[in-house]
């Protein structure tokens, strides 16, 4: 039996009333709150959350609610202050990312657990806010950067978990201090491999977020049957997104589950599951707390702070002089040291410096958003334009990010050009983005944009207008809702305001169909090469007598390799033009055969080849499809390392020696185990089962 059922005709009013309205109060009387939302994809779980700019979801109405308090309190026991920070954090692939502060880090973010305050994220930024409007913009400002790691260097991808969390610490006229928090996370989609559909990079995707929401699945049926009355090991650690859960899950928290379901009749297995799903989390008890301080604790506890900076402080010491030091206690002392100065902030005196803090956070906000062509404003606030204007819109995998990055085509004389390079009016970096990819011309009367590719036939550059190729020095006329792909995973809409909005019931708007057009495309481009190594392989194949459907499958399978084919042989080369020290790889399709009297079908592999001045190529190995598809991962995080410089040493170490490609891989940093969330932050990450989506 669950508390509350809604049919999907509910308001996103009558949601908030009963769930989001609970949880404020909850948290102006003392005590943390959790939301998060569970389900398949589709399932309306941003939506819920988020919502539209029309329609807001908890987020917004518990933001907006919250400051109406703020600025007029209507309890009778009033508090003289209220200061209110925000932060958002993502998690994808076991990696923490800053989306409020998306400057490179010398180190990675991690988890971190204190005995007393609970679990928290160290160096995570905290933005102190005063109003709606300025949560609201910390709020789009995330959700632009997270639509950029989408695909830039193609790190990320938009199919992961996000935590927003709200901090309120009210100061009372007799000294008293509460605090609380509220965490609203979005999970990411739980459907199944098999019943979505998925084959391939997608399928590996959604392996690694259900690995991910597998491990919640754990704790939380470990809490359900009463393993921490039992004295059973919960393993909270497992992943960072149920160690960032632990206080929710099972600590001071009141924690609320929204379970979102389809109801489509072909969704019943996955409705049934989330649904069980719930029943379990119903099972499960918090031991919430009011968290309030007397007058004399706050500064008692700072104390303990700085007496446990000191202790690890000379601890360090000592072991500095004795040999290497313990990476643990550096991180405790890293740990210590920001929650002192966070506590500092939100019950002491510095609240100031919190409150200057921010605004100069707003400035680099600008900044940056300034630096990517972006508006600083909503999209959604984008209203009065000129009948004509056009902008490019991103199109995304995850529909709550399509939408998130705008960019402005100024009109001649102005040329809006897009590159790697600072000097460009759009910067964009990833693989197969040279210093200047392209130029776009836009002509006010009549309206119209030319777009024309910049790059030379050794830049590498890659452009694509509605799947096809757009070659070097080429042009192309532009019309309204063209998709256009930048590199290799950029992938925006023109629009031209005013003009009427495109039917898309066909689903011309949607990001699996502009990666449709590119695989189609890539598997006729070059067509009489193609048709050459296609009727040799029927030839081989009908020799060994293989029936003409398998024949007809594995060439299509050849063709579906090509596009991320493609990719590797771009990431090896942009590798190695970083690195020269680095292997100059190729890689190929091929067959393995057998030479023996069998009616065993030949199996599709990756021939590998070394590519060595006047010896010509050299072959190194042949990969399965399955070992081509785990190392592809792999390369993307060696493009990005070596690219930007992180790690760059220990990448082109590996990257230069042909036991690397010859091997496992399992000497790449990324793969190396880890034992539980709280790693060691400076390690690499491991490889994921798949990167970003490229198209």
């Amino acid at each position: 039996v669950f508390d509350i059922c809604w049919a999907g005709t509910a308001a996103q009013a009558d949601v908030f009333e009963q769930v989001g309205e609970p949880i404020l109060q909850n948290a102006l009387e003392g005590f943390n709150g959790t939301l998060f939302a569970y389900g398949q994809t589709g399932s309306g779980k941003s939506f819920s959350i988020m919502g539209a700019d029309s329609n807001p979801g908890v987020v917004p109405r518990l933001t907006t609610r919250l400051f109406e308090v703020y600025d007029n309190d209507p309890r009778e026991a009033k508090c003289d202050e209220m200061r209110v920070s925000v932060s958002f954090l993502e998690i994808y692939n076991e990696e923490l990312k800053d989306l409020l502060d998306p400057r490179p880090r010398q180190k990675r973010l991690y988890v971190h657990q204190h005995p007393k305050l609970g679990v928290y994220v160290p160096h995570l930024t905290e933005a102190a806010v005063a109003s709606a409007k300025e949560t609201f913009r910390l709020l789009d400002f995330g959700s632009k950067i997270r639509a950029t790691a989408q695909t830039n260097m193609n790190s990320t991808s938009s199919r992961s978990h996000s935590v927003f969390t709200m901090r309120l610490t009210q100061i009372f006229s007799d000294g008293k201090v509460r605090n609380s928090s509220v965490n609203l996370i979005d999970l990411a989609g739980s459907e199944r491999t098999k019943k979505s559909g998925a084959r391939g990079q997608r399928m590996r995707e959604g392996s690694n977020i259900n690995n991910s929401l597998s491990v919640l699945g754990q704790v939380i049926s470990k809490l359900a049957g009463g393993a921490e009355k039992k004295g059973l090991h919960v393993p909270f650690r497992q992943s960072k997104l149920t160690y960032l859960l632990t206080d929710a899950l099972s600590g001071n928290s009141v924690t609320t589950m929204l379970a979102n379901i389809s109801p489509a009749q072909s969704e019943a297995d996955e409705t049934l599951s989330t649904l069980r799903f719930a029943d379990s989390v119903k099972k499960v008890k918090t031991k919430a707390q009011v968290n309030e301080l007397a007058p004399e604790e706050p500064e008692i506890i700072l104390m303990s702070f700085r007496s446990e900076v000191q202790v690890l402080q000379s601890v360090l010491q000592q072991e500095s002089g004795s040999g290497p030091q313990s990476p643990k206690v550096a991180r405790e002392l890293e740990g210590a040291q920001h929650l002192m100065q966070s506590f500092s902030a939100r019950t002491g005196a510095r609240w100031a410096e919190a409150v200057e803090q921010s605004k100069a956070l707003g400035e680099m906000h600008k900044q940056v958003l300034s630096e990517m062509c972006l508006a600083a404003d909503e999209v959604g606030q984008l209203v009065g334009l000129d009948s004509g204007t056009p902008y490019l819109l991103n199109i995304s995998d995850d529909p709550a990010l399509s939408g998130s990055l705008l960019y402005f085509l100024r009109p001649e004389p102005d040329v809006t050009t897009v590159g790697r390079a600072v000097d460009n009016r759009v910067v964009l970096r990833g693989l197969g983005i040279p210093d200047h990819l392209c130029e776009l011309r836009f002509q006010p009367e009549p309206p119209m944009v030319v777009i024309r590719n910049c790059c030379t036939d050794t830049d590498r550059g890659r452009l694509m207008i509605n799947g096809k190729p757009l070659t070097a020095e080429d042009s192309q006329e532009l019309n309204h809702a063209d998709r256009i792909v930048f590199g290799w995973a950029f992938c925006f809409r023109l629009v031209f305001s005013g003009a009427p909005d495109i039917d898309r019931s066909d689903g011309q708007e949607s990001f699996e169909s502009v990666a449709r057009e590119v695989m189609i495309n890539s598997m006729t481009a070059g067509q009489a090469q193609g048709m050459k190594a296609a009727a040799y392989w029927h030839g081989e194949l009908t020799r060994r007598n293989v029936q003409e459907d398998e024949a007809d499958q594995m060439i299509t399978l050849a063709g579906e390799v090509t596009a991320n084919l493609e990719e590797a042989n771009a990431l090896c080369a942009e590798i190695h033009e970083a690195s020269p020290t680095t292997l100059r790889i190729e890689m190929d399709v091929g067959m393995c055969v057998s030479f023996m009297k069998t009616t065993e079908p030949p199996h599709m592999v990756i021939q590998v080849w070394r590519r060595d001045g006047d010896r010509g190529r050299q072959f190194v190995a042949a990969w399965s499809l399955s070992t081509f598809e785990r190392r592809l991962p792999s390369l993307r995080d060696a493009h990005r390392h070596v690219v930007q410089g992180l790690l760059r040493d220990a990448w082109v170490q590996r990257l230069g020696r042909e036991e690397w490609w010859c091997g496992d891989g399992q000497d790449d940093p990324n793969s190396e185990p880890t034992s539980d969330a709280e790693s060691d932050p400076d390690r690499p990450p491991r490889s994921a089962p798949t990167s970003s989506r490229l198209l």
